[in-house]
């Protein structure tokens, strides 16, 4: 029997970011995954600007950017076919280095697990059981008590863990286990063909991340560059009426690809894949000791790149709660905060995701029709460039995301800002990284005398930082801008970056009492 203080259940880019929190932060963890390697055919291809920055604060980001392709011109070209009529075009869209040191970076999701991987194992503090698949799970108010098989030999063995995460996919063995049920619908099923060969031609300069062309049996189908060149994958909808359509052959697979590029052109067929596309949501992410995340805890159309994004997000929401509440610095209630500032995220992107979905469809049905699709093209345009969704959501507060809004307000992520750090150029999002913050306008030490009082107490003490000294050398207007801080008055910043109070805007709230909402005390 082996025991740890973390078991993450599934080693996808969301559970492996899960593993690298939990290193970081301190904890012992096992982390089992039932495939012994990284899975190949590319279900995802992007990682979002927030994620960019977890990745980044994870150690990881620059490397990620290396292996990415350039950024494309265009966002999305609507086409006849790639070598025929086109009838519009969207741009790529992301933030800009003003709002985040990052930016959106295509990466298949094989790669992207691969560094995960490598990165997992060069960091040590975490086992990896790969090849090992979870059989049963049980729990008490002590812990949780899992056993695991090895595939390949049938070896049975038990871990006990102070705390689960569960990230092991769309069809969560533990969350089924749990008996959690999800909300949502299933739409019909992605038939995917991961393929090499030469577009050149057919493209003529045009690098974008989608080829959308007409389907003529309704609908769409998508050519997506995998690595820029030479590897594509090609998708289309089949099975909106529940019925599973099975997998492409061969030679359907060269078929649909010559007729989305409107000639011939050879493809070598790597690997061919056929997914359930659903919108669905748990209906709780914890079960006493026992937590979902990514994929086991919500589904999303991929029109809208928010599925693996948001399931990065969901573990950086969780591991310093579990941190904390291990070192007995927060109370076990501060844990029920991820179930509630997550779940109400997820619902929104996966409603926006299928709406994402039925707006492209209106593009089609259009042209099958006769009409312009330049509209319903200009429709989407806006909803695509989704800045304030992914770097803007605040948590404990509905938002629409109609506005781009990424000041510096209660539950929404710190901005990010250029800061000079005793010398050395860095940005905001490293120096809050990890701890509770502090951040002050000048105040003749005020705040600073606060937050030792409290520290005397804390087992997680308050990291006090100035604007304009040493440590916070930044851009006064840019500052002024984004955090609207006026003198004497301070932030709570939140291990995640995530602001938790403003002194100016609650008054009424006085630090100490701030400083015990957060810990959940």
């Amino acid at each position: 029997m082996e025991h740890t203080e973390l078991l993450v259940v599934g080693g996808g880019p969301v559970g492996l970011s899960a593993a690298l929190w939990a290193a970081k932060y301190g904890l012992k963890c096992v982390l089992v995954e039932r495939h012994e390697n990284p899975y190949h055919h590319p279900k995802a291809r992007g990682v979002r600007t927030r994620a960019m920055e977890l990745f980044g604060l994870l150690g990881v980001g620059e490397e990620l950017r290396a292996l990415a392709p350039a950024d494309p011109e265009y966002g999305f070209v609507y086409c006849e076919t790639l070598a025929g009529a086109e009838y519009g075009r969207t741009p790529a869209g992301g933030a800009s280095f003003d709002q985040s040191p990052t930016s959106d970076t295509r990466i298949a999701q094989d790669q992207l697990e691969t560094v995960l991987r490598r990165t997992v194992a060069e960091r040590g503090g975490v086992v990896t059981r790969y090849g090992t698949a979870v059989e049963d799970i049980e729990q008490d108010d002590s812990g949780v008590s899992v056993t695991v098989v090895d595939t390949s030999t049938g070896a049975r063995n038990v871990i006990t863990a102070d705390y689960v995460i569960a990230a092991d996919g769309a069809n969560s063995a533990t969350r089924k286990a749990l008996g959690i049920d999800c909300d949502g619908v299933d739409i019909g099923f992605w038939q995917s063909v991961y393929w090499h060969g030469d577009l050149a031609g057919a493209i003529d300069g045009r690098a974008a991340i989608q080829y959308l062309t007409a389907d003529p049996e309704g609908g769409f189908v998508t050519v997506a560059p995998v690595d820029g060149h030479s590897r594509w994958v090609t998708f289309r909808m089949r099975g909106r009426d529940g019925h599973h359509p099975g997998q492409l052959t061969p030679e359907e697979s060269r078929a649909l690809i010559a007729r989305a590029v409107g000639r011939d052109v050879n493809p070598e067929i790597i690997s061919t894949a056929t997914y359930l596309v659903s919108a669905t949501v748990a209906r709780q992410y914890r079960s006493g000791r026992v937590f979902l995340a990514g994929d086991a805890a919500h589904t999303f159309p991929p029109t809208g790149g928010f599925g693996l994004n948001t399931g990065v997000g969901d573990v950086h929401n969780l591991l310093w709660k579990i941190a904390l509440t291990a070192s007995g610095a927060a109370s076990d209630a501060l844990l029920d905060t991820y179930e509630a500032e997550r779940r109400p995220i997820a619902q929104s992107n996966a409603s926006w995701s299928a709406d994402n979905a039925a707006r492209f469809d209106a593009v089609w049905e259009n042209i099958a029709s006769g009409e312009s699709p330049g509209d319903p093209i200009t429709r989407q345009k806006a909803h695509l460039l989704a800045i304030q969704r992914d770097l803007g959501f605040r948590y404990g507060v509905a938002d629409d995301y109609r506005e781009l809004d990424l000041t510096a307000k209660v539950g929404r992520r710190a901005p990010y800002l250029r800061v000079t750090s005793y010398g050395e150029p860095t940005s905001s999002l490293h120096l809050f990284d990890g701890r509770i913050t502090l951040l002050h306008r000048r105040d003749g030490g005020a705040w600073t005398d606060a937050a030792r009082l409290l520290n005397e107490r804390l087992k997680f003490p308050i990291e006090v930082v100035e604007v304009g000294a040493r440590e916070f050398e930044v851009d006064e207007q840019a500052f002024a801008d984004s955090y609207s801080l006026a003198n004497e008055s301070a932030l709570l910043i939140r291990p995640d970056g995530h602001i938790a109070w403003r002194s100016d805007d609650q008054a009424g709230v006085e630090l100490n009492d701030a400083v015990a909402a957060l810990l959940v005390l």
